[in-house]
């Protein structure tokens, strides 16, 4: 009978049975796992660790470390416009739990009291209606992507100036300024029509003064065109107030 000769593993395998050794057999020992660790030399957990970092959650956590009486307090504050020191008084705890929450109920409210003032008007008049859900992808769009671009963007152009500013506390500034957009949202529910542009043009105002007054007050000191970023941000304001109403 002829010996073929066995092979045998270095690293036993559970339930396996251990071959004989023949006169020429041979010893392959497993390889180290090479899925679990990095090769030597590879900086694939540094890269992962680049720009991915900026959308860690650790990173944006302490952001959210705020209680009920401190998203009270603000949504209150925010309804002062005069006062002017909203930066000041968050000092360095800006967070951006308040304003996420403004938006995603903006967005609700606004898309469905926009169909029921709309279902209102149809009604009076005696015409057929039917709801409107691009309402929903309308209002997410606009009020998502007002408060965190347009916030981006100033940063963007004040850092370019020399204004020192942190994106947070104007993401936290922008978004506590739209809260006024809620109560009005449900007045604006009312079919009579220059009733709602009184609404429009009050909350208009009220949050455009409450953004204006803040970064003029961060801004006056650090550059000689603080007038025209303020007035910027105030038209602005004002032009969310009108798309609002419309």
């Amino acid at each position: 009978m002829l010996n073929t000769g066995y092979i045998h593993l270095g690293n036993k395998v559970p339930g396996s049975v251990q071959a004989a050794a023949g006169p020429d057999h041979k010893i392959l020992p497993f390889p180290a796992d090479s899925f679990s660790k990095p090769a030597s030399g590879s900086n694939q957990v540094g890269e992962s660790r680049g720009w991915l970092r900026f959308f860690s959650v650790t990173r944006f956590s302490p952001f959210f470390d705020v209680d009920t009486s401190d998203v009270l307090w603000r949504i209150c504050y925010s309804l002062l416009p005069y006062k002017g020191d909203f930066v000041e008084k968050i000092g360095h705890k800006p967070d951006i739990y308040g304003p996420f929450w403004i938006c995603t109920t903006l967005v609700f409210v606004a898309a469905a009291l926009g169909n029921f003032a709309s279902y209102l008007t149809h009604n009076l008049k005696e015409q057929p209606w039917e709801y409107d859900i691009d309402k929903v992808t309308w209002s997410a769009g606009m009020f998502y992507g007002y408060s965190f671009v347009v916030p981006l963007v100033f940063y963007y152009v004040l850092n370019h100036f020399g204004v020192t500013s942190h994106v947070v506390q104007l993401w936290c500034l922008y978004g506590y300024s739209l809260f006024i957009f809620i109560p009005a949202s449900f007045l604006s529910a009312v079919p009579v029509d220059i009733f709602r542009w009184v609404i429009a043009g009050i909350t208009g105002v009220v949050s455009a003064t409450f953004l204006a007054l803040n970064m003029r007050s961060h801004i006056r000191s650090h550059s000689n065109k603080w007038l025209l970023y303020v007035a910027i941000v105030f038209l602005m304001q004002l032009g969310m107030a009108l798309v609002l109403k419309l």
